[in-house]
Formats: structure tokens, C-alpha cells, sequence
């Protein structure tokens, strides 16, 4: 083995991006003229928080501007149910909707992907489930993010709680990616801290788990190094202080390039853990994640020490000159007390005991991203890394 194999240089590899990309501040104010040549009828999906806050009433009015119909559907979930899912499409069918615009977060766009394939082939949600189910195009999609965390404007994912499982089950397509991503940190900046950190350490978990999952490739890895070095230099700034333009730029860019390269290489076991928290007691994804990273960075470390070590690099930790598993353990270290500094809870303050590992285990094991995973998962992995996260303080 050379000593760069773990970069992957040799591998042989597929990279997609069907969608187009419009970054910058102020952009969001070009959703007329974007939305103009894909129909005369738009439904806004989006939440009530967003709704509140007045991001909608403008991206309305640049609809009216450009002289499209449009319907809001604020009625999006932090963790969207199924239920919800389905009558946002029904509410698309009955405007007779050409295109959905999504403004929000990732539950509000990973919303509109579903519901994009519900209006465009019919059924439900479960019909999609999985991988490749949606069998032809579907209607146009324009995402305007107001989080720096999913990445979901430009990614082929979705996901949504089944209740009945407490699962928060996924749908993959290449057809479901954004038409059209405005990312405009504008839109980011009435974002409150706790949201703005638990988001911005969605984004960092994205970039950590497709850099070291077995599926990463090199331009995976190299959009993952700059959204964790984005990460590092920005969230504490967005955290203290969410009117500083500069500090949500740098988040709104570590999300969207965190998002490229996990949905080209896929996240890993640490989503499965945050993903069956989200499931069983609605936590938000980022925290959720954040609580998880960690510990299963820990556990992956004999077979990814060197990458683990260059996201220390990344992060801005004084590792130089250390040993490979010293620079490795001082990351994971690092990844704790960053978010010690921006105020990520304990898995515990969830609510979270002890005689719920088996059932988060349970549904953890069920993740489609495990098999990415960079050291193999079972039932006792999961089962002691959940009772190692319950022991932080």
C-alpha cells in the first residue's frame, strides 16, 4: 500500500450535478425571472417558521412580478410525516402547479422532492421508498434555502417519518435534484442560534461522513475538506452574531458544497443514529447528528485514521507534527468541544434513557447508509456507541 492510497486517487468513480446553481447574496429576489419559463402556476412549500419570519410574502410578490400564480403550503414539519407529504400534493394537484418552489430548510425541500413525484406519477409516499423508484421527470423544482445545514438544494435525497415505524424513511433519485438552487445567505440570517448551530453541524456531519465513507471519491473529498474548513471558520461567528453577512456567506457555502459531495458519496453510520433520534423523539436532524459524530468517528478510526486526521487539519486544530492516531483522536476531540462552544445538547436532554437503546438500535440498523459506513456496523456497535453518547455531560 502506497502512502497515498487512502486518498483514493486510482478509484474509478461517477460524479452528477443535474441541477443549476445561483449563489450569492440577494439572489432569492430572481425567482421571477428563474420560475418565468417553467410555467404560469407555482406552489411555495415551506414552514411556519419561515412563513413568520417574511421570507415568503417577497418570494410571492417576485412570482406575481413575473407573472406566475402561485399557492403557499406552510405547513412543513421539522421532521415532515408522511400525512404531510401527501396533502402538500394534493394541495399542488388541486392549484394545478407547473413548478414547486421550496423555501426553507431541508425539511421544506425534501418535502417538495416528494411531492414533485407524488403530482408528477401519483401514489404516496411509500411508493418511493428507497432507491430509483420514481420511473420518469417530474415537475420542476426551484430550492431556496433559509438554513445553512441540509445541503438538500442540491442533492438527490429526500426523507420523511413514517409514524407507524418511527422511521424517517428515505427516497433517492437523481430525477428529484432542484431544478434551479438560489443560495442567498440573506435568507439565512433571521435564523436563531440554536437552529443556526444545530444546522451548521448537519452541514459538518455531511462533510466528516463523505469524506471517510468507503464510497467517497477525490472530488467528494475535496468539496467535503472546504465545507469542514468553512465550518470551522464561520459557525461560531454565525452563532454569536446571525447578522454577520459574512460569517451565513461561509455557512450557506459549507452547506451547499457539504450537500455535493455526500450526495455523490453518501453519509454514514453516525446519520443512522441521528436519523432513529429524529425517528422515535423528533429531534431536530442537525442536533440529532451532532450528539452522534463523534462517537462513530471514534469507532471508524482504524480504517480511516488519515482522513480523520486531515479533517483536523481542516477544522484549524493544532495537530501538526503529531502522529496519525494522535491527530486523529485530537479531531474527535475537537468535534466535541466545537460543539461545547455553539451549545449542541446532550443526546440525554432529549429525553433519551438507556431503555431506549434497543429500539433506536433497531432502527438504526435499517439505515441505507450503514453499508457506506467505512468499519462495519452491527446491533453492538450501535448499541455501545448510543450508551457512550448518553455518558456526556
Amino acid at each position: 500500500m502506497s502512502s497515498h492510497d487512502w486518498m483514493g486517487l486510482q478509484k474509478s468513480f461517477p460524479f452528477v450535478l443535474p441541477g443549476r446553481i445561483q449563489y450569492g447574496p440577494g439572489v432569492a429576489q430572481t425567482i421571477g425571472e428563474e420560475a418565468r419559463p417553467l410555467g404560469q402556476i407555482a406552489m411555495v412549500i415551506t414552514d411556519p417558521g419561515v412563513r413568520d419570519a417574511g421570507l415568503i410574502e417577497p418570494i410571492v410578490s417576485e412570482l406575481a412580478g413575473a407573472g406566475l400564480e402561485s399557492t403557499v403550503f406552510a405547513e412543513v414539519e421539522a421532521n415532515p410525516r408522511i400525512a404531510t407529504v401527501e396533502k402538500a400534493a394534493a394541495a399542488a394537484k388541486e392549484c394545478q402547479a407547473e413548478m414547486l418552489v421550496a423555501v426553507g430548510g431541508g425539511s421544506a425541500i425534501d418535502t417538495a422532492k416528494i411531492v414533485a413525484a407524488i403530482v408528477s406519477h401519483g401514489g404516496g409516499v411509500l411508493d418511493y421508498e428507497g432507491y430509483d423508484r420514481v420511473p420518469g421527470p417530474v415537475i420542476p423544482l426551484i430550492a431556496l434555502p433559509t438554513t445553512s445545514g441540509t445541503g438538500s438544494e442540491v442533492t438527490f435525497w429526500a426523507v420523511a417519518t413514517d409514524v407507524s415505524r418511527n422511521y424517517k424513511l428515505a427516497v433517492a433519485s437523481v430525477l428529484l435534484a432542484p431544478r434551479v438552487a438560489l443560495v442567498d445567505p440573506l435568507l439565512t440570517t433571521s435564523l436563531p442560534p440554536a437552529m443556526t448551530a444545530g444546522t451548521g453541524f448537519d452541514a459538518l456531519s455531511h462533510a466528516v461522513e463523505a469524506y471517510t465513507a468507503r464510497c467517497s471519491n477525490p472530488i467528494s473529498d475535496a468539496l467535503a475538506l472546504y465545507a469542514i474548513e468553512l465550518v470551522a471558520l464561520n459557525l461560531e461567528r454565525a452563532v454569536n452574531d446571525g447578522a454577520d453577512v459574512e460569517a451565513r456567506c461561509g455557512m450557506s457555502l459549507a452547506s451547499l458544497t457539504a450537500g455535493m459531495s455526500f450526495g455523490n458519496a453518501d453519509t454514514s453510520a453516525a446519520h443512522a443514529m441521528g436519523e432513529a433520534l429524529g425517528g422515535v423523539f423528533d429531534t431536530p436532524h442537525g442536533l440529532a447528528c451532532a450528539v452522534s459524530l463523534p462517537y462513530m468517528t471514534r469507532y471508524n478510526l482504524p480504517a480511516v485514521a488519515e482522513k480523520t486526521a486531515r479533517v483536523g487539519q481542516a477544522l484549524g486544530l493544532p495537530t501538526a507534527g503529531l502522529p496519525v492516531h494522535e491527530a486523529a483522536e485530537a479531531t474527535i476531540e475537537g468535534l466535541i468541544e466545537l460543539g461545547k462552544r455553539v451549545g449542541i445538547p446532550t443526546m440525554r436532554s432529549f429525553g433519551v434513557t438507556e431503555a431506549d437503546i434497543p429500539k433506536l438500535v433497531s432502527i438504526a440498523l435499517l439505515n441505507v447508509g450503514n453499508a457506506d459506513n467505512p468499519v462495519d456496523v452491527d446491533e453492538a456497535v450501535f448499541t455501545s456507541l448510543f450508551k457512550e453518547a448518553l455518558t456526556r455531560e
